[in-house]
């Protein structure tokens, strides 16, 4: 970088040179530190002193003294490196954190303990980084995902789910269970199950209706299918709705002790199996990631995925 007119400029490399001459008492051991020779750096001071016509540093046998205009300018010469130094580590430092800034897309029950987790994890490793989470259905996280707008997604896979040509890695299976009011028992009998209302915790298109997600379910178990079935796509108004009426619904497991819905809802299984089971998965573009920070972070959601014990970030 170059200051002044095609005349009269110096260079950062001349005043680096010239404040380490200072700092270090002469040339030979300022050439030692910068890694250069000492004819190099005498060169560089001196052309500094020839273009501004100024005798900037006296050398003497026990060193360098500065003259007044030398000392004049080694005030300036810090001042304007340390504001150089420092808008290069502003820049560098914005640099990484837009490197290593991951968009993520969870759906709910890897949403409650692994995302976060993991996305903590990531930010104590790499200190600049933004992980930046994007809750929602897994249908509208693929779409987002396809979009550009999330970098990855730790989604269940229901079924009609489209992945198309995405990348999909499953890292665990969850468990469904009997969502109830608390202190109503359900009563694990196809007509009775019937003729209550269900709720789907997810979204619906017209290919795929409510019916849909609990069609297999009911016939695993040989249950005739429910007359009433509806959907929503929030978790807390699926369990304000389940807590508050007669309304059933499938939940992972790991929600009956979330903090929100605990004491509100109960938990049924099946002779102590669960009503059903769903894969989640990392689902990526493919297999080359945007960036490294993306890589590290499939890779760090793969690890914590094997601990199944997490507690509630």
């Amino acid at each position: 970088m170059r200051y002044g007119s095609s005349g009269m400029s110096m260079t950062l490399q001349q005043l680096r040179d010239f404040v380490a001459v200072i700092e270090h008492g002469g040339f030979r051991a300022a050439a030692r530190a910068l890694l250069v020779s000492q004819a190099a750096l005498t060169k560089s001071v001196l052309k500094l002193e020839a273009v501004h016509g100024v005798e900037l540093v006296l050398r003497m046998q026990s060193g360098v003294a500065l003259t007044e205009p030398g000392r004049q300018l080694l005030s300036y010469a810090r001042a304007i490196l340390h504001d150089v130094d420092e808008a290069m580590a502003m820049l560098h430092a914005r640099q990484q954190a837009e490197r290593l800034t991951v968009v993520v897309g969870a759906s709910i029950d890897p949403a409650l303990t692994l995302v976060p987790r993991v996305a903590e994890d990531f930010r104590r490793r790499n200190r600049q980084a933004n992980v930046h989470i994007q809750y929602g259905a897994p249908g509208s996280l693929v779409d987002m995902l396809r979009e550009g707008r999330l970098d990855v997604v730790v989604s269940e896979l229901p079924g009609g789910l489209n992945t198309g040509s995405l990348c999909v890695e499953p890292i665990y299976r969850e468990a469904l269970f009997i969502a109830s009011r608390a202190g109503a028992p359900v009563v694990l009998d196809g007509a009775t199950l019937a003729g209550r209302p269900w709720l789907v915790l997810g979204e619906t298109n017209h290919a795929r209706q409510p019916q849909d997600a609990l069609r297999d379910v009911f016939a695993r178990w040989g249950w005739p299918m429910p007359a009433t079935v509806y959907s929503s796509s929030s978790l807390i108004a699926a369990i304000d709705e389940v807590s508050g009426t007669d309304t059933l619904c499938l939940l992972p497991e790991r929600i009956f002790s979330h903090p929100v819905a605990a004491r509100r809802i109960r938990k049924t299984s099946v002779d102590g199996q669960p009503v059903a089971e769903r894969e989640v998965a990392i689902i990526t573009k493919g297999s080359r990631h945007a960036h490294a920070g993306v890589a590290e972070f499939v890779s760090m959601t793969k690890s914590l995925a094997r601990i199944r014990d997490l507690a509630f970030a």
